[in-house]
């Protein structure tokens, strides 16, 4: 069958709900279909990311800002909005403007994607939509449709949620959707390339000047208010003097990039914290190995392709209690601490470096768990049986 995957930050960000897609889609196109990628690029119709072998790539060019002036809010909010009223005021602010943005972003690329497609849906079985709503109820007049949720949505949604002949998620959103839109929401599971995320020996430790004796936290994604990394941040900051042997490496760009910066300068400056802003996919295994502990912040977190990666390499982790993270730790015994909480997260960090053994197995759990549960061929076996079922299509 012939698919065409509507995707706008596709070729531009290097995020989870990205490579869920590029990896799904590559599975996808090794059982024999064909896969033509539609997303937003620069003015020459330039991307940063390229998709994999043999799925077609359509940039659509233009002048693109998802998250504009965020990272300039975000930098004025750590010097003028630390704490109190005035901070949450900010971040009323910050959200109202990229919510806006965001909204004007999606609204242009559906009528970008409508205008380049109105005579080319005849060549498509089917359409995959990441995320809008909209695009996907749109879509669906012309084509069998599969709307892929990233996160939860609201009950008020369900009229525009009912329009694509089929709703996928997976982790909390699909716990959430379910609950008002029944089978209509059906699971897409994600997968792990396991022969790049495994236990094994890495050369990172001894490049930052490392050592063994030291306890390694890790954190992979993006800087941005949603994933926490403030939190954890100011956590390793209270307790990197009464443990001593700590240390901290974050992998990830966004746009409180300059505040983790600020809140760790002195940490940064002692060589006990090290910061990397892109790292390909190819090469994360690498870092993750050189992890004792990975740590996932999130004041929300749907289903974490970072913590099963970070499994998958026999690390175990920390996370905030919410969302899908309270999942996978019940499956494989992580540990949770309080959300949007500092103090809570401080005194995590510091009890799990004490039980350093006991969590070294629980990596090593989890990354068979990992190997037996989730592969991208599964997944993609998966996509293939709801656009049959689903969709009618027979191809």
């Amino acid at each position: 069958m012939k698919i065409l995957v509507l995707h706008s930050e596709l070729g531009v960000l290097r995020g989870g709900g990205e490579n869920f897609t590029r990896n799904l889609f590559s599975a996808f196109r090794q059982r024999g279909h064909e896969v033509v990628a539609a997303f937003v690029a620069d003015r020459s119709g330039r991307y940063p990311f390229p998709m994999a072998q043999g799925i077609v790539p359509v940039p659509i060019p233009g002048w693109w800002a998802g998250k504009l002036g965020q990272a300039s809010l975000s930098s004025i909010g750590s010097w003028i909005a630390r704490t109190g009223w005035r901070k949450s005021k900010w971040e009323h602010l910050r959200s109202a403007i990229r919510w806006r943005t965001r909204r004007w972003h999606d609204k242009r690329f559906q009528r970008r994607i409508e205008h380049h497609f109105a005579r080319r849906w005849v060549e498509f079985e089917a359409v995959y939509v990441h995320s809008s709503r909209h695009l996907a109820g749109t879509v669906a007049q012309y084509c069998p449709t599969i709307l892929r949720l990233p996160g939860p949505v609201s009950p008020e949604e369900a009229p525009v949620l009912r329009k694509p002949h089929a709703v996928c998620a997976n982790g909390d959103a699909l716990v959430q959707t379910q609950k008002f839109l029944g089978d209509h929401a059906i699971e897409l599971p994600i997968g792990v390339d396991t022969t790049i995320f495994s236990p094994g020996i890495t050369s990172i430790r001894q490049a930052l000047g490392w050592t063994d004796r030291h306890c390694v936290i890790g954190y992979v994604g993006r800087l941005t208010p949603l994933k926490g990394v403030d939190l954890l941040a100011t956590a390793f900051h209270e307790i990197s003097r009464m443990v001593p042997d700590a240390r901290l490496l974050i992998l990830g760009n966004g746009e409180q990039a300059n505040l983790i910066q600020s809140l760790l300068r002195e940490e940064l400056l002692r060589g006990i914290v090290h910061m990397e802003s892109d790292v390909s996919h190819e090469h994360l295994a690498d870092y993750y190995r050189a992890m004792d502990l990975f740590v996932m912040p999130s004041r929300y977190e749907n289903f974490s392709n970072a913590i099963l990666e970070a499994l998958a390499c026999g690390v175990p982790f920390l996370a905030s209690d919410v969302g899908g993270n309270r999942i996978l730790a019940k499956a494989v015994g992580g540990v949770l601490f309080q959300e949007d909480s500092v103090r809570s997260l401080a005194i995590s960090l510091r009890q799990t470096s004490e039980r350093a053994l006991e969590m070294k197995a629980q990596g090593l759990f989890g990354a068979e768990y990992v190997r037996q549960k989730y592969t991208w061929s599964a997944s993609a076996e998966c996509l293939e049986h709801i656009i049959r079922s689903r969709l009618g299509v027979k191809g």
